[in-house]
């Protein structure tokens, strides 16, 4: 049975200009996720990531960090792998769910400044995304996005056969996907559940005759065994 292992992007920085760049914190978290799989013996005969720059630079770091004890594979890049477009989806849903419940108004103000604002607002904008709801021209749907996700790891599938084993470093919205892919929950318990992922945190799928299996969610133990606790971030 194959194993794909995806670890989701470092700190990247909220409430700044640009989102899609890691923090310093977010290159820590990377090096120290490299140096725990090093430790740990793991190895991998193929690594993609999206084409982000919180992705790429997450990956690069990694490997760099797993290249100390031996040989890693060449990086690979699928935009199959980035994120959904959340700026896109705020800004299109907001009105709407403002205009649905008007005590959200007094957190506009603060939206990208504090994350307790930020999520109250973005767990409504997703509700209404995942469910098709008003949806806006040119901003990709929770469908096409699901799909696009599921084609990328079917690629690799496709490529590595089935004892492959392969690293992704992606997203949280990716991994929900392809948790809702692999257990059938529901797509908004899928993308509630993701929002507790850790940076840098490693899920893991096996796949088989059976199709795409949850082996392991949101492992963080290479901050916790050193009781690295500042590391334990989720945006």
């Amino acid at each position: 049975m194959g194993e794909i292992t995806f670890i989701r992007h470092g700190q990247a920085s909220f409430g700044k200009g640009d989102y899609d760049v890691l923090s310093g914190r977010g290159r820590e978290q990377s090096a120290i996720s490299g140096r725990y799989l090093a430790q740990c013996g793991h190895r991998f005969n193929s690594a993609y990531c999206g084409t982000l720059s919180r992705q790429k630079d997450t990956a690069d770091i990694i490997l760099r960090s797993m290249e100390e004890s031996g040989a890693v594979p060449r990086l690979s890049q699928d935009k199959g792998f980035n994120e959904y477009q959340s700026d896109e989806i705020i800004h299109h849903y907001i009105p709407l769910v403002v205009a649905e419940d008007a005590a959200l108004v007094p957190l506009l103000e603060k939206i990208f400044t504090d994350r307790r604002s930020f999520q109250m607002i973005f767990e409504r904008v997703i509700a209404k995304w995942v469910a098709g709801e008003d949806a806006a021209e040119g901003v990709e749907g929770w469908g096409a996005f699901r799909q696009r996700v599921g084609d990328s790891v079917n690629s690799i599938i496709s490529a590595n056969g089935r004892d492959g084993n392969a690293v992704v470093f992606s997203s949280g919205g990716v991994i929900s996907a392809l948790i809702q892919i692999a257990t059938g929950m529901s797509p908004f318990e899928a993308m509630r559940l993701g929002w507790g992922l850790v940076n840098c945190s490693i899920t893991r799928f096996r796949h088989g005759s059976s199709g795409l299996i949850l082996h392991s969610f949101n492992n963080y133990a290479h901050f916790e065994v050193n009781n690295l606790r500042e590391f334990i971030t989720y945006r």
